[in-house]
């Protein structure tokens, strides 16, 4: 595929992200950064998956990542900063074959608005080192399914007026954060917050859905609750 192509191949995954699968991981935190994965799919194919990151008040990015046969093909990065001037929203475009890049190009300009409207330049800076494409997307992978890095126990439960949380933390010391928004309670969440203690730095097993950028909690209907659903 010839750069044209892979830009019509990726437009055409935007344009029917409805209908593929959908996968999202938590949303880890560690200090002020946090980031959270999306994952489209069909037939258990990846076709994108995307990277949303944040330093609070001072910057955003989202990476995408698109496949074609399992492969790598194209990865589109926009990045914007809360600090005024004419780069402060910055646009990258990675061509791919093989797992090497083949082209470059990028455009940069003061607003997201500002941006569509100008041309992509080439550009390929020799000097810096290649990026390894198998090892970011291992990464974006394993925080997808929260394994390695990314695996989570329960760290408290928090019931307040303004809103109950489990809150998670990394296996690793030193780690990760994630807290998970508790809007619909089940026999499960009964149990986390009687009985606290025994679900410490253990891993949970429950659903949850991002939504304003937030992780929520997926109760278990109480029609297929047993006590395989209230395993920990």
């Amino acid at each position: 595929m010839n750069q044209q192509e892979i830009i019509q191949y990726a437009d055409s995954i935007e344009a029917g992200l409805g209908v593929l699968d959908k996968a999202v991981s938590l949303i880890y935190l560690s200090g002020e950064n946090s980031f959270y994965i999306e994952k489209y799919s069909i037939s258990g194919k990846p076709l994108i998956i995307v990277k949303q990151s944040k330093n609070e008040g001072i910057s955003s990015a989202t990476e995408k990542y698109y496949f074609k046969n399992d492969s790598l093909i194209l990865v589109r990065k926009v990045a914007s900063n809360t600090k005024p001037g004419a780069d402060a929203v910055k646009n990258k475009r990675i061509f791919i074959r093989n797992n090497v890049p083949f082209k470059e190009d990028k455009r940069s300009s003061a607003s997201l608005n500002e941006l569509a409207k100008l041309p992509f330049e080439e550009y390929r800076n020799a000097k810096m080192p290649s990026t390894n494409y198998g090892d970011s997307l291992n990464i974006l992978n394993d925080a997808l399914t929260g394994v390695n890095n990314f695996e989570m126990v329960f760290d408290q439960y928090i019931s307040a007026e303004a809103g109950s949380y489990l809150l998670l933390k990394s296996k690793q010391p030193g780690g990760y954060t994630a807290s998970v928004k508790v809007n619909e309670r089940d026999p499960f969440i009964d149990s986390v917050e009687t009985d606290p203690l025994v679900f410490k730095d253990t891993k949970l097993s429950f659903k949850w859905d991002l939504k304003n950028n937030e992780a929520l909690y997926v109760p278990v209907p109480v029609k297929v609750t047993s006590a395989k659903g209230l395993n920990k």
